[in-house]
């Protein structure tokens, strides 16, 4: 990858922006996490090693991340412009690397990607799921090059990639439990369970991700308003954005209350508390902070707080393991 003529800290801190590595981070967190403390426990709760091969998993990882570093990538490459004032400071595309290696690093990357994804497809017998990560390139350029300006469509996009860095990690493990038909026999009573739980954990993804992307759409208003991006703040105004995000996180945190109920009643208490303290209060707190922002540098801190709860969210996964 060629960059532009930076220090070398300059330089290590321009591949981290571009890459989003907490981002990447919190992607690898959340998959493991779901395969190891809940997947595997729930599911093969008599036969842990039943679990599929781990060498596949880590395949269907590198293609999540494969993806999610492409997108970001092509992303900033759209972005340069409305990048420049928004945040100059974080500016990577066209101050670092070239728009033109920009292009060149998005088509590796996923192409990559892509490949590993119908060869993971082939290991499980099921070329339908290969089909999945082309589709989801597919979206991710077309979100950064058209739907990320046009109002909802672009927080509605961005949620559904984030229910679906858990969705897929389920939806592999049960394609390679159909080749597997007496393993799939003998865990069969375990999987509607284990589906409310990740459908669960995919909605929560879902909500707060919709709520980050409009607290960071409020928070970058000046620069969408001037080239005409067609956000929920800039067609509507900031306060109305504010009490959607309002509206959404009070549901977040009544289906949050829902499941803390069905936990209380399976007596798993150590997870119910943690919900409480980890990601209740803390969206209490958020709510508040929410009432009172009006600045730039507000929206920032409700988006970082916002981020905080997410991880507190998948976190949640190893409690849930340590209350069975």
């Amino acid at each position: 990858m060629k960059l532009k003529s930076k220090s070398r800290g300059d330089s290590l801190m321009a591949m981290v922006q571009l890459i989003r590595l907490p981002n990447v981070i919190i992607i690898i967190l959340t998959q493991l996490l779901l395969r190891y403390c809940i997947i595997q426990p729930f599911v093969y709760a008599d036969e842990p090693a039943m679990l599929s091969p781990s060498t596949d998993f880590l395949i269907l990882m590198i293609v999540t991340l494969l993806l999610a570093i492409g997108g970001y990538v092509i992303n900033d490459y759209f972005d340069v412009k409305i990048d420049s004032v928004n945040r100059p400071e974080k500016m990577v595309v066209n101050k670092f690397i070239t728009p033109r290696n920009a292009i060149m690093v998005h088509i590796i990357l996923n192409g990559i990607a892509i490949l590993l994804g119908f060869f993971l497809a082939y290991r499980i017998r099921a070329i339908s799921f290969g089909f999945i990560f082309p589709l989801i390139s597919g979206l991710l350029w077309i979100y950064s090059a058209k739907y990320k300006r046009i109002l909802f469509w672009g927080n509605f996009i961005v949620s559904v990639l984030s229910a679906f860095v858990i969705l897929v990690v389920w939806l592999f493990e049960f394609f390679w439990l159909h080749i597997q038909p007496e393993i799939f026999a003998s865990v069969l009573p375990n999987m509607g369970w284990v589906s409310r739980i990740v459908v669960g954990y995919a909605l929560f993804a879902f909500l707060t991700s919709m709520i980050r992307e409009i607290i960071k759409d409020m928070e970058d208003y000046e620069g969408d308003k001037k080239f005409d991006c067609q956000t929920i703040p800039v067609v509507y105004g900031i306060r109305f954005s504010q009490f959607i995000v309002a509206v959404l996180l009070i549901g977040t945190m009544i289906l949050l209350g829902w499941a803390q109920f069905i936990l209380y009643r399976l007596e798993m208490m150590m997870a119910l508390w943690y919900f409480s303290f980890a990601v209740q209060i803390p969206a209490v707190y958020m709510l508040f902070k929410l009432y009172r922002a009006s600045e730039k540098q507000d929206f920032h801190l409700l988006s970082s707080l916002c981020k905080v709860i997410m991880i507190s969210g998948i976190l949640s996964m190893e409690v849930l393991l340590i209350s069975n």
